[in-house]
Order: structure tokens, then C-alpha cells, then sequence
């Protein structure tokens, strides 16, 4: 439990630092394409620290304890930070080369995503029916930003556009560390039994 809580107050502080400084946090921990290509893959993690305005900071944190608050017995068992660490390096690979036009990039949305993939796989390998629910409505949402794109408001709210198909690199993220984590578990389960 503690470190649950651990890793959630790690998360929200060194974003609300990034935050704080923003102005020098952009310049040098933001997604940007080409700083990318000249090596600075730091950046591959730390732009999803890194919010538009207090809004989208908000709006993150608050997302993160949701999050973290609908699956705390998940995040019990599987830490959060390597996860989370995970997803980003997975999205900002995705955004760098599937998406090469995409030359800046910020926020904790799509990393949220992947931390709600990996909470809902559980609740389904569990076969708890507020898995099925939770499962549902986030392909629902996926599926709907999709096909309608972001949502007016929001982009309004955090004064830029949403980058969705974050959203959805980072929901492909959750559900592949799952499957490595049980891959991972199971191997070494068999060959605990083999020796």
C-alpha cells in the first residue's frame, strides 16, 4: 500500500515541478521530434510530466488518482512507476515513428490510459464483472475518439490540441506490460516447479 501512495505522490509532485518551472521545463523535457532525433531520448519520458496549463494539470492529476483509486489492489502487486515508465517510453516511441509530423508533445493523458488498460486486464484475469464493465466503456471511449476526434472543450480547457491517438498507444501499452507481466509470472512459476 505504501508504495502505491509512494509512487502516486512521486508522479503528482514531479510534475507539479516540471509545472512550476514550466517556461525551462518545456524548453528541455518536453516531446519535441527533433530534439529526439538529435539524441535527447530523456525526452521519451519526461514530456509526459510536462502539462500545457494548470488545467491540464489538473485535470492529469486528478485522472491519476482515479485511476489509481479504481484499481489500488491491482497497483498493490504491480508497481506503478515501471509502468508507468513503460507506457511512456511505448507512446513517445509510437508518436516518433508512426507519427512523425507530430513534432511536440505533453501531458500524463496517454500514460493514464495505459495504467487504466493494465488495471481493467487484471479485473478481467480476476473475472470480476466490474472488469467487463470497465472494459467496455474504455473501448467505448477509445472507439469514440477515434472516429469523432478530441472532445472541443477539453482542447479549450488545456489550450491545445489532444493528441487521441496518445490515448490509444497508451491503452496498447497497458494491455502489452500486462501480457508480459503474465508471461513473465507464469515462466517463472514453471520453472520454480521445474527445479
Amino acid at each position: 500500500m505504501r508504495a502505491v501512495l509512494t509512487h502516486t505522490v512521486i508522479i503528482l509532485t514531479l510534475s507539479t515541478l516540471l509545472f512550476i518551472f514550466q517556461a525551462d521545463s518545456h524548453q528541455w523535457f518536453a516531446y519535441y521530434h527533433s530534439a529526439i532525433e538529435k539524441g535527447q531520448l530523456w525526452r521519451l519520458v519526461t514530456a509526459h510530466f510536462c502539462h500545457t496549463n494548470g488545467y491540464h494539470l489538473l485535470l492529469n492529476g486528478i485522472g491519476l488518482i482515479v485511476v489509481v483509486s479504481l484499481f489500488f489492489d491491482t497497483f498493490k502487486k504491480q508497481l506503478l512507476l515501471p509502468l508507468l515508465l513503460f507506457s511512456a517510453i511505448f507512446i513517445s516511441l509510437c508518436l516518433f515513428y508512426l507519427e512523425p509530423t507530430i513534432q511536440g508533445y505533453v501531458g500524463l493523458s496517454g500514460v493514464l490510459h495505459g495504467l487504466f488498460a493494465f488495471g481493467v486486464c487484471d479485473e478481467l484475469r480476476k473475472k470480476d464483472k466490474w472488469g467487463i464493465i470497465l472494459g467496455i466503456g474504455f473501448i467505448v471511449k477509445i472507439a469514440f475518439e477515434q472516429l469523432n476526434g478530441p472532445a472541443a472543450s477539453t482542447e479549450l480547457l488545456i489550450g491545445a490540441t489532444v493528441l487521441i491517438n496518445a490515448h490509444l498507444y497508451g491503452a496498447i501499452a497497458g494491455v502489452a506490460y500486462f501480457l508480459f507481466a503474465q508471461i513473465w509470472h507464469f515462466s517463472k512459476v514453471k520453472y520454480l516447479a521445474n527445479t
